[in-house]
């Protein structure tokens, strides 16, 4: 069987880990080969994802990190970087190219949906927490946050604000943790479940 070579354009290094934690759920006997391999077995011990071999370089066609399998290779590539000829050289070099979309990526924090409500990789802060508000406009009632490295008071405060109801929040890190409790120490809204990795 002949090996699938696939390409992610990426918009920030949070969508590139994304990726590269999904990867290895679908892939066998993985290898990472790059220079962001500390960022990516943190965020696939967050997913609670491995074992991953991870290498220094050479990476395939130039891309920042490569991942390879049995049956796949995965090229990443900073999208912000790349000249429209050069993204267009990386698109037919490759069968196929990843979409992952979020619903807020500032390169600081990543927002995407899931099935149930959203998940928050990255950091949190007076930057971007008005991406959280705007996300959670409709209901959100569960909220992954494994990923959700810092986080301050006013990014939860705004989260407490933004929760009709009752939030899950999943798997959270053990710093966003005592932040949650101090800004909300009875769960009124903010529910913690699960402890994150860290």
């Amino acid at each position: 069987m002949q090996s699938q070579h696939t390409c992610l354009l990426s918009v920030s290094q949070e969508q590139r880990a994304e990726v590269a934690s999904h990867f290895t759920r679908t892939g066998k006997d993985v290898v990472f080969l790059g220079t962001e391999g500390d960022l990516f077995l943190r965020r696939l011990c967050e997913d609670g994802r491995g074992p991953v071999a991870v290498r220094p370089g050479p990476v395939s066609c130039g891309a920042l990190a490569t991942l390879h399998s049995r049956n796949a290779t995965l090229c990443l590539y900073d999208n912000t970087k790349l000249s429209g000829a050069r993204r267009a050289e990386i698109l037919r070099a490759h069968e196929t190219a990843v979409v992952a979309p979020a619903v807020f990526d500032d390169g600081i924090l990543r927002i995407t949906r899931l099935a149930d409500g959203l998940r928050l990789a990255g950091e949190l802060d007076i930057s971007n927490r008005n991406g959280l508000v705007a996300a959670m406009a409709g209901d959100v009632d569960v909220i992954d946050v494994r990923s959700l490295r810092f986080v301050d008071a006013g990014g939860i405060a705004a989260m407490y604000s933004a929760a009709s109801g009752q939030v899950r929040l999943l798997y959270p890190q053990p710093v966003p943790k005592r932040v949650i409790t101090l800004v909300d120490p009875k769960a009124r809204r903010l529910v913690c479940e699960g402890a994150g990795s860290g």
